[in-house]
């Protein structure tokens, strides 16, 4: 029953605005405001959704916000200490980092030696 609501709703929005779906849309979200039914019958197909991705933010902010002495403050600084210093790489920078690639795994090195190996084959 709500969907046929919102189809019917939706059909008299396109016939009130003569078949403007933009301003029908609009007219739609109106009468939604004013209509508790029409409102519910919208949001619920996405409300699960919704649901979730509220508890995803909150979730991944609420441990990045705890509490602490001062941080906006030392994030402020580290930030400005780090545009200052001319080893600050920049979007233009073409320097690599000078720090040592990470060792792969025998069975990585393994891997890439049995691939090596097949391309020497058709050689």
């Amino acid at each position: 029953m709500s969907q046929d609501y919102v189809r019917l709703k939706a059909r008299e929005a396109l016939s009130a605005t003569g078949g403007n779906r933009r301003e029908a849309g609009q007219l739609l979200r109106v009468w939604s405001e004013t209509d508790p039914d029409l409102k519910k019958a919208l949001v619920a197909p996405f409300l699960g959704n919704l649901c979730a991705l509220a508890v995803q933010r909150a979730a991944s902010t609420g441990a990045a916000r705890q509490p602490r002495a001062a941080t906006a403050q030392d994030d402020s600084k580290a930030l400005l200490s780090t545009i200052g210093s001319n080893l600050a790489q920049t979007m233009s920078t073409t320097r690599q980092n000078q720090a040592p690639p990470p060792r792969s795994s025998a069975r990585h090195r393994q891997a890439v030696a049995t691939l090596a190996a097949a391309y020497k084959k058709k050689d």
